[in-house]
């Protein structure tokens, strides 16, 4: 880790101790100035209840004094003239109980034993509550710092250990970008690589067809119509890839009402014709009015384009003879749209699969048309319009693409 974060995690451990201490010892210092009142209280009471106090003569009778009492009225004995007893005469007699000063028991030293502990443990406290809430913030920069260095495997999950707070959650987000951003990286390689091996085919094409026209000048214009039809196939490429680079760029799709029966009458028309092209069929099962009262925000284009990639792949991949439906229906704010065909259908395992980049399943690499990006548009146009795709097997055969969009209104 660079030493100015070092510093700056120091200081955070620093500040985090001097402000729990600080509030601990400022509430030992309270409870000890108490204490050292109700003390100092005590002590003065029972200095004022010690002090002499005006006596009577204790072999006074009640008519008062004879006239022999050594004793006279004042405000107590005199004990200046008295002799202590076995003493020589004139020596002072024994100080009475009233007027000795109590020994000194040393609690004014132990007084301090306490407020010592105390401050000790407050130290203690202070600097074990500080690493504790220092520590993870600690590993979270180290990690940020790892991650940020490219090591894209780091995880802070399990070193946080069995907290279960704030700080916890923070970690677990960190690992969940970290997986986030990852899968990003990844399928930005998988995408280069996918998209230079798609262009490699047709530019090596592109290449026979131009050195074969120059060693066959005669058969120039048959070359002339091979290059025309690889330039075009590799124009519908690069736009693929933008168009998919854009939506996974988060690109908006617009707030445009899209009427989706119009939408359905184009789909229709020009499913109708490509499965009659191919001996085919293609029919729809939906309420007219259901649908004309349904809006959909967003860019008709797009939305177009990415119902029509899917009418298309269940067309090439629909058995001869058979046909593809199209059945829509509005439940609640949603709108279902379902495309079904009866076709081989897809393994399980490729199901999830098939919306990626240039992947193509083990039936799609059997027809050489497509560079298996039209999925992957779909599903981002899709999710654009703020909804969601997903395929699975039909019972009796076929594949079933269900798309649900929210509705504008209805």
């Amino acid at each position: 880790m660079p030493k100015l974060s070092m510093l700056k995690l120091g200081r955070l451990f620093w500040k985090f101790f001097f402000f729990i201490w600080l509030a601990q010892l400022t509430a030992i210092a309270g409870i000890s100035v108490t204490f050292w009142i109700k003390r100092s209280n005590e002590e003065m009471a029972r200095a004022a209840a010690m002090t002499v106090q005006p006596d009577k003569p204790r072999h006074e009778d009640r008519r008062g004094p004879g006239p022999g009492s050594e004793f006279k009225h004042g405000p107590g004995p005199d004990f200046r003239d008295a002799a202590r007893p076995g003493g020589p005469p004139g020596e002072p007699g024994p100080v009475p109980m009233g007027m000795r000063k109590p020994p000194h028991d040393g609690g004014d030293s132990r007084a301090f034993i306490p407020m010592v502990v105390a401050l000790f443990a407050s130290l203690l406290f202070a600097a074990l509550m500080a690493w504790y809430m220092s520590k993870p913030i600690r590993r979270l920069s180290e990690a940020f710092h790892e991650l940020a260095g490219g090591k894209l495997q780091t995880r802070i999950g399990d070193s946080m250990g069995k907290r279960k707070d704030e700080l916890t959650e923070l970690g677990r987000d960190f690992d969940r970008m970290a997986e986030q951003l990852t899968g990003s990286l990844q399928n930005q390689r998988r995408l280069l690589h996918d998209v230079s091996h798609e262009l490699r085919s047709p530019l090596a094409r592109l290449q026979a067809a131009i050195g074969l026209a120059r060693q066959q000048p005669d058969k120039a214009e048959e070359y002339m119509v091979r290059m025309d039809r690889e330039a075009v196939r590799m124009d519908k490429l690069v736009g693929e890839i933008l168009t998919l680079s854009r939506l996974e760029a988060g690109a908006h799709a617009g707030q445009d009402l899209i009427h989706m029966d119009e939408l359905f009458a184009d789909l229709t028309d020009n499913a109708h014709f490509e499965a009659k092209t191919a001996g085919k069929a293609f029919k729809t099962e939906y309420s007219a009015d259901a649908i004309s009262k349904v809006c959909v925000l967003g860019r008709y284009e797009l939305l177009h384009r990415a119902m029509e990639n899917v009418l298309r792949n269940a067309i090439r991949h629909t058995r001869p003879d058979t046909a593809v439906t199209l059945h829509a229906e509005v439940l609640g704010t949603q709108l279902h749209v379902s495309i079904l065909d009866e076709g081989e259908g897809v393994p399980e395992a490729e199901l999830q699969s098939i919306f990626q980049p240039f992947y193509r399943s083990v039936l799609a690499e059997q027809s050489s048309e497509g560079y298996g990006l039209g999925l992957a548009i779909t599903q981002r146009v899709i999710q654009a319009h703020g909804g969601s795709i997903t395929a699975s097997n039909r019972r009796a055969a076929g594949l079933c693409m269900l798309m649900v969009l929210p509705v504008a209104f209805s």
